[in-house]
Protein backbone atom coordinates (compact mmCIF):
# COMPACT_ATOMS: atom_id res chain seq x y z
CA UNK A 1 0.00 0.00 0.00
CA UNK A 2 1.21 3.10 -0.71
CA UNK A 3 2.08 5.51 1.91
CA UNK A 4 0.61 8.28 2.21
CA UNK A 5 3.46 10.98 2.14
CA UNK A 6 4.49 9.74 -0.92
CA UNK A 7 3.78 11.21 -4.64
CA UNK A 8 3.95 9.51 -7.72
CA UNK A 9 5.85 12.04 -9.32
CA UNK A 10 8.38 12.72 -7.32
CA UNK A 11 11.63 13.04 -8.97
CA UNK A 12 14.39 10.61 -9.06
CA UNK A 13 16.12 11.00 -5.64
CA UNK A 14 20.15 11.40 -5.06
CA UNK A 15 22.57 8.56 -5.08
CA UNK A 16 23.48 7.87 -1.13
CA UNK A 17 25.71 9.79 0.52
CA UNK A 18 28.49 7.35 1.74
CA UNK A 19 31.61 7.80 3.76
CA UNK A 20 33.69 6.81 1.15
CA UNK A 21 32.46 9.01 -1.64
CA UNK A 22 35.59 12.01 -0.62
CA UNK A 23 35.88 12.96 -4.11
CA UNK A 24 32.74 13.16 -4.59
CA UNK A 25 32.15 15.17 -1.43
CA UNK A 26 34.56 17.64 -2.16
CA UNK A 27 33.12 17.99 -6.02
CA UNK A 28 29.79 18.52 -4.77
CA UNK A 29 31.38 21.51 -2.12
CA UNK A 30 32.87 23.44 -4.69
CA UNK A 31 29.76 23.57 -7.07
CA UNK A 32 28.06 24.17 -3.53
CA UNK A 33 30.22 26.98 -3.58
CA UNK A 34 29.95 28.03 -6.80
CA UNK A 35 26.51 28.23 -6.77
CA UNK A 36 26.17 30.50 -3.90
CA UNK A 37 28.56 32.79 -5.02
CA UNK A 38 26.68 33.32 -8.62
CA UNK A 39 23.29 33.26 -6.82
CA UNK A 40 24.16 36.59 -4.57
CA UNK A 41 23.88 38.77 -8.62
CA UNK A 42 20.21 37.80 -8.32
CA UNK A 43 20.45 38.97 -4.69
CA UNK A 44 22.59 42.18 -5.70
CA UNK A 45 19.85 43.20 -8.50
CA UNK A 46 16.45 42.07 -6.61
CA UNK A 47 18.35 44.30 -3.46
CA UNK A 48 18.80 47.00 -5.68
CA UNK A 49 15.44 46.97 -7.58
CA UNK A 50 12.75 45.10 -5.81
CA UNK A 51 10.21 47.22 -4.08
CA UNK A 52 9.81 45.06 -0.95
CA UNK A 53 10.58 47.24 2.58
CA UNK A 54 12.38 44.23 4.67
CA UNK A 55 15.67 43.25 2.73
CA UNK A 56 15.20 39.34 3.61
CA UNK A 57 12.03 39.90 1.51
CA UNK A 58 13.42 41.35 -1.84
CA UNK A 59 16.62 38.71 -1.88
CA UNK A 60 14.28 35.61 -1.52
CA UNK A 61 13.93 33.75 -4.77
CA UNK A 62 11.49 30.96 -6.00
CA UNK A 63 12.65 27.73 -7.01
CA UNK A 64 11.07 25.76 -9.54
CA UNK A 65 11.43 22.19 -9.84
CA UNK A 66 13.66 22.79 -13.29
CA UNK A 67 16.14 24.24 -11.46
CA UNK A 68 15.96 27.77 -11.97
CA UNK A 69 16.09 30.39 -9.22
CA UNK A 70 14.18 34.00 -9.83
CA UNK A 71 13.80 37.01 -8.86
CA UNK A 72 10.66 38.54 -7.48
CA UNK A 73 9.32 41.42 -10.18
CA UNK A 74 10.57 44.85 -10.20
CA UNK A 75 10.03 47.98 -12.48
CA UNK A 76 7.65 46.66 -15.57
CA UNK A 77 7.36 43.17 -14.76
CA UNK A 78 11.42 42.48 -14.90
CA UNK A 79 12.74 39.19 -13.42
CA UNK A 80 16.14 37.77 -13.44
CA UNK A 81 16.97 33.85 -13.54
CA UNK A 82 19.73 31.52 -13.22
CA UNK A 83 19.67 27.74 -13.66
CA UNK A 84 21.35 24.69 -12.29
CA UNK A 85 23.54 22.64 -13.72
CA UNK A 86 25.01 25.85 -16.16
CA UNK A 87 24.87 28.44 -13.87
CA UNK A 88 23.76 30.94 -16.68
CA UNK A 89 21.83 33.87 -15.45
CA UNK A 90 19.12 35.40 -17.46
CA UNK A 91 16.45 38.68 -17.48
CA UNK A 92 13.19 37.47 -17.86
CA UNK A 93 10.06 39.86 -19.08
CA UNK A 94 6.59 39.06 -18.11
CA UNK A 95 8.08 35.76 -16.77
CA UNK A 96 9.59 34.54 -20.37
CA UNK A 97 13.57 34.71 -20.91
CA UNK A 98 15.32 37.21 -23.16
CA UNK A 99 18.16 36.86 -25.11
CA UNK A 100 21.58 37.72 -23.99
CA UNK A 101 22.55 34.40 -21.44
CA UNK A 102 25.29 35.44 -19.33
CA UNK A 103 27.84 31.82 -18.93
CA UNK A 104 29.38 32.28 -15.98
CA UNK A 105 32.76 30.07 -18.00
CA UNK A 106 36.16 31.70 -17.14
CA UNK A 107 34.19 35.32 -16.32
CA UNK A 108 35.20 37.54 -13.77
CA UNK A 109 32.55 39.08 -10.95
CA UNK A 110 33.44 42.22 -12.65
CA UNK A 111 32.65 41.35 -15.85
CA UNK A 112 29.51 39.21 -14.57
CA UNK A 113 28.61 43.53 -13.50
CA UNK A 114 29.46 45.07 -16.16
CA UNK A 115 27.24 41.97 -18.51
CA UNK A 116 24.45 43.17 -15.49
CA UNK A 117 25.40 46.79 -16.07
CA UNK A 118 24.52 46.72 -20.01
CA UNK A 119 20.82 44.89 -19.25
CA UNK A 120 19.72 47.09 -17.15
CA UNK A 121 20.78 49.98 -19.51
CA UNK A 122 18.67 47.94 -22.68
CA UNK A 123 15.51 47.56 -20.30
CA UNK A 124 16.06 51.71 -19.43
CA UNK A 125 16.65 51.20 -15.78
CA UNK A 126 18.44 53.71 -13.37
CA UNK A 127 22.11 52.11 -13.23
CA UNK A 128 22.61 54.17 -10.80
CA UNK A 129 20.72 52.29 -8.11
CA UNK A 130 22.21 48.81 -9.32
CA UNK A 131 24.34 48.16 -5.34
CA UNK A 132 26.58 45.43 -4.97
CA UNK A 133 26.37 45.36 -1.34
CA UNK A 134 24.14 42.75 0.31
CA UNK A 135 22.30 43.04 3.00
CA UNK A 136 24.13 39.96 4.89
CA UNK A 137 27.77 38.82 4.94
CA UNK A 138 29.31 35.69 3.27
CA UNK A 139 32.68 35.10 3.60
CA UNK A 140 35.13 34.21 0.53
CA UNK A 141 33.33 35.56 -2.15
CA UNK A 142 34.85 36.16 -5.02
CA UNK A 143 35.38 40.46 -6.31
CA UNK A 144 36.70 42.30 -8.94
CA UNK A 145 38.82 40.18 -11.37
CA UNK A 146 41.09 38.48 -9.18
CA UNK A 147 39.63 35.08 -10.05
CA UNK A 148 36.72 33.41 -12.54
CA UNK A 149 33.98 31.45 -12.36
CA UNK A 150 34.12 27.72 -13.30
CA UNK A 151 30.39 25.93 -12.96
CA UNK A 152 32.41 23.21 -15.85
CA UNK A 153 35.52 22.84 -13.24
CA UNK A 154 32.71 20.98 -10.57
CA UNK A 155 29.92 19.95 -13.20
CA UNK A 156 29.53 16.26 -11.62
CA UNK A 157 28.69 18.46 -8.36
CA UNK A 158 26.62 21.04 -9.26
CA UNK A 159 24.40 18.42 -11.22
CA UNK A 160 24.59 16.12 -7.94
CA UNK A 161 23.31 19.41 -6.19
CA UNK A 162 20.39 20.09 -8.96
CA UNK A 163 19.20 16.39 -7.83
CA UNK A 164 18.99 17.60 -4.46
CA UNK A 165 17.44 20.26 -4.53
CA UNK A 166 14.74 18.96 -6.87
CA UNK A 167 14.05 16.24 -4.36
CA UNK A 168 13.83 18.72 -1.86
CA UNK A 169 11.78 20.84 -3.58
CA UNK A 170 9.07 17.88 -4.46
CA UNK A 171 8.81 17.20 -0.37
CA UNK A 172 8.81 20.81 0.82
CA UNK A 173 5.86 22.06 -1.78
CA UNK A 174 2.98 20.39 -0.82
CA UNK A 175 1.44 22.19 -2.83
CA UNK A 176 2.67 25.83 -2.22
CA UNK A 177 5.93 27.20 -3.71
CA UNK A 178 9.07 26.92 -2.64
CA UNK A 179 11.59 30.01 -1.33
CA UNK A 180 15.16 29.98 -1.63
CA UNK A 181 17.44 32.07 0.75
CA UNK A 182 20.38 32.94 -1.15
CA UNK A 183 22.49 33.60 2.07
CA UNK A 184 22.79 30.28 2.65
CA UNK A 185 21.56 28.52 -0.34
CA UNK A 186 18.53 27.32 1.97
CA UNK A 187 15.09 25.87 0.21
CA UNK A 188 12.01 26.73 2.49
CA UNK A 189 8.79 26.25 1.92
CA UNK A 190 6.52 28.91 1.48
CA UNK A 191 5.37 30.34 5.31
CA UNK A 192 2.09 29.82 6.06
CA UNK A 193 0.38 31.05 9.23
CA UNK A 194 0.74 28.80 12.31
CA UNK A 195 2.75 26.12 10.41
CA UNK A 196 6.59 25.15 12.00
CA UNK A 197 9.63 26.17 9.53
CA UNK A 198 10.46 23.27 7.32
CA UNK A 199 13.50 23.62 4.93
CA UNK A 200 16.94 22.08 2.58
CA UNK A 201 20.14 22.81 3.37
CA UNK A 202 22.95 21.70 0.57
CA UNK A 203 24.98 21.46 3.33
CA UNK A 204 26.62 24.69 5.32
CA UNK A 205 30.34 25.11 7.50
CA UNK A 206 28.69 23.47 10.30
CA UNK A 207 27.48 20.37 8.17
CA UNK A 208 29.37 19.26 4.76
CA UNK A 209 26.05 17.32 3.79
CA UNK A 210 23.01 17.95 2.36
CA UNK A 211 20.19 17.96 5.27
CA UNK A 212 16.95 18.66 5.83
CA UNK A 213 15.67 20.68 9.27
CA UNK A 214 11.91 21.25 10.82
CA UNK A 215 11.85 23.57 13.93
CA UNK A 216 13.14 26.90 14.80
CA UNK A 217 16.58 27.19 16.82
CA UNK A 218 17.27 25.35 19.75
CA UNK A 219 14.68 23.25 18.89
CA UNK A 220 15.49 22.68 15.33
CA UNK A 221 15.94 18.61 14.41
CA UNK A 222 17.93 17.73 11.44
CA UNK A 223 17.79 14.60 9.09
CA UNK A 224 21.17 14.42 7.17
CA UNK A 225 22.18 12.79 3.96
CA UNK A 226 24.26 10.29 5.46
CA UNK A 227 21.55 9.27 7.47
CA UNK A 228 18.94 9.04 5.20
CA UNK A 229 21.66 6.74 3.22
CA UNK A 230 20.77 3.55 5.19
CA UNK A 231 16.78 4.54 4.82
CA UNK A 232 15.28 1.73 2.24
CA UNK A 233 12.84 4.83 0.44
CA UNK A 234 14.85 8.17 1.80
CA UNK A 235 12.08 10.29 0.11
CA UNK A 236 9.56 8.83 2.09
CA UNK A 237 11.53 8.88 5.40
CA UNK A 238 12.16 12.92 4.46
CA UNK A 239 8.38 13.63 3.45
CA UNK A 240 7.62 12.05 6.65
CA UNK A 241 10.86 13.70 8.85
CA UNK A 242 9.14 17.38 7.45
CA UNK A 243 5.41 15.94 8.00
CA UNK A 244 5.94 14.79 11.67
CA UNK A 245 6.54 18.64 12.71
CA UNK A 246 3.73 19.43 11.60
CA UNK A 247 1.67 17.25 13.01
CA UNK A 248 2.84 17.77 16.30
CA UNK A 249 1.92 21.17 16.05
CA UNK A 250 -1.37 20.97 15.17
CA UNK A 251 -2.17 18.46 18.24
Amino acid sequence: MTNSVEVAARPAWPTPWLASQTDEKQMFIRAREQTLNLIQWLARIANSYVEETRPEDRVALKFHGNGTFVTKTFARDIAVEMRLPSLEIQFQEQSKPVPHILDPEERSPAKVEAWILVELLHRGLDRDKFSTLLPYTIKNLLSGDAEDYSPQACAPGLMRLLVWFRAAASILSDGSSVVCLPQTLTLVAAPRRGAPVAGFSPGDTEHDEPYFFAGHGKKRRLLTASELANEARPATAAAQFIKSLADVRRA
